[in-house]
């Protein structure tokens, strides 16, 4: 082998080994780059995931009538707690407390309901009204349920009281 023949190879070695090595290729700069922008992705997605999960392995806050008095409180089992307030305040007036909350569906619930075709149902007695707000996701439940219900005397005349029932389940 001749002189310029060795420098030749010896140019070839020395570009072949020049700094960055396999970095040095542009395709394999943007793979890695991908690559690590997935993984730091996936990482974000199952932190934000289990924080969610989180937030919901909780009883969910109900917003309590305002000088309402609680009067009975249980935790029947881990997930599931229910309390009992009472209030002085007019039914109409405790009822549209509730129906005002965002994110809380509310129903009237009545003693009969008369379908009458063509024309609104004719509702009759007015018992109770029921709120539901339900946050359940990601495999966990959290629910809560508000009963707002007058309180009567043994001759079915109203005493003044209201009584607010809330139910809340939560957990997997």
């Amino acid at each position: 082998m001749t002189e310029q023949g060795r420098q030749t190879e010896e140019r070839g070695a020395a570009q072949s080994e020049a700094p960055g090595g396999c970095l040095s290729s542009r395709v394999v700069r943007v793979t890695l780059i991908a690559a690590v922008v997935v993984v730091v992705l996936g990482v974000i997605a199952v932190a934000a995931v289990l924080a969610l999960r989180a937030s919901r392995d909780k009883p969910l806050d109900v917003a309590i009538y305002h000088g309402a008095r609680l009067v009975n409180h249980e935790t029947l089992y881990d997930g599931f707690d229910h309390l009992q307030y009472t209030s002085d305040d007019p039914f109409p007036t405790v009822e549209a407390f509730y129906f005002g909350r965002k994110g809380m569906d509310c129903v009237r619930q009545y003693r009969t309901v008369e379908e009458r075709p063509g024309q609104e149902p004719l509702r009759e007695g007015h018992l109770s009204t029921r709120c539901q707000v339900d946050r359940s996701g990601y495999g966990i439940t959290q629910v809560a349920t508000v009963l707002i219900q007058p309180v009567y005397d043994a001759t079915e005349q109203p005493t003044g009281q209201v009584v607010i029932d809330i139910q809340r389940y939560w957990g997997e």
